[in-house]
């Protein structure tokens, strides 16, 4: 049962993502409208599955400890992904620091958010989309302090790396946290608006991949095929399984596990290029990366999701 949910929900974005090709055939793409559908996603609709989230679920002490053991965990699997692939890639393949950094990055942080969140709300309701929207923040902090470190030229740690993460959906956890810290009661209007827009970012997100696609043929000759092979196996299937062997031994809540679990086999976040291009990183691969292992998470995220099952998590 649980294969054909999450094939059916991923075949709909798979759909979307097509749209999205389309529409770039048609229009083409230009960077103010790349600005306006990253701002509708980011700004208004993952805040809105975040506060719809909570607007619809009653934060007890019980709810407090899964979200505090659910960021704690992110940034732990995370940077822990991040040392394992770089470990790796410099000792057994014998890439380059940079590089080293560069492959660990991409294929360890996954589309936690584009994703990740609209699929725990599908999968999981309410309460799994706030528990993957605190996942996604502890990735958050990981980028902005383990990923710029491996990235910028002169290592050390800056204050405003940190305030980068200051972000209107960072901004929505907290307030939504705190209006369910004070078990604060939204009036219908503001359920349904939220409910509404929250429904805008998984369509969205699919579709902003698939204006992207195009981009991948542009840069296909431009990329080392053997580190995207390297980075993408890692990514869909490799660190699944280290986020389930680490998940599965600790005595935490099944839903907790079940949203890392889901989390884990996102493919590369799609604001890779984004970081890459900020700190003079190779941008071609941080695409090559994004698209291709978008493409391949399509067959992977059910098959991933149904051995789970199998082996009783429960999804």
């Amino acid at each position: 049962m649980i294969f054909f949910t999450t094939l059916t929900s991923v075949s709909v974005m798979g759909a979307m993502m097509i749209v999205g090709v389309l529409l770039r055939r048609a229009y083409g793409l230009t960077p103010e409208t790349q600005r306006l559908v990253v701002a509708l996603i980011v700004n208004i609709g993952l805040p809105s599955i975040v506060l719809s989230s909570v607007f619809n679920s009653h934060l007890d002490s019980a709810m407090m400890k899964q979200i505090l053991t659910m960021f704690a965990l992110s940034v732990i699997l995370n940077t822990l992904g991040i040392v394992i692939v770089r470990y790796i890639a410099l000792k057994k393949f014998k890439t380059e620091d940079k590089k080293a950094s560069e492959i660990a990055i991409t294929a360890t942080l996954g589309n936690t958010a584009f994703i990740g969140i609209p699929l725990c709300y599908v999968l999981l309701g309410a309460q799994g989309a706030l528990l993957a929207a605190i996942f996604d923040a502890g990735l958050d902090f990981v980028i902005w302090t383990v990923c710029v470190f491996l990235l910028q030229r002169e290592k050390g740690f800056r204050l405003r790396n940190l305030a980068a993460m200051i972000n209107i959906p960072l901004m929505a956890i907290v307030i939504a946290l705190t209006l369910g810290a004070i078990q604060f009661e939204a009036y219908d209007i503001i359920k349904q608006l939220t409910k509404s827009l929250a429904a805008i970012a998984s369509p969205l997100g699919m579709i902003y991949i698939g204006l992207l696609i195009p981009d991948l043929w542009k840069v296909i000759n431009k990329i080392d095929l053997k580190s995207v092979t390297l980075g993408v196996i890692f990514k869909i299937i490799v660190f699944p399984i280290i986020a389930f062997l680490v998940v599965i031994l600790l005595p935490i809540d099944s839903m907790v596990t079940k949203v890392i679990l889901i989390q884990a086999t996102m493919p590369t976040f799609t604001l890779a290029s984004v970081l890459f291009q900020r700190y003079n990183a190779d941008i071609n691969f941080s695409i090559a990366m994004t698209l291709i292992s978008v493409m391949a998470s399509l067959i992977t995220i059910p098959c991933m999701l149904y051995l789970l099952h199998l082996v009783g998590v429960g999804l």
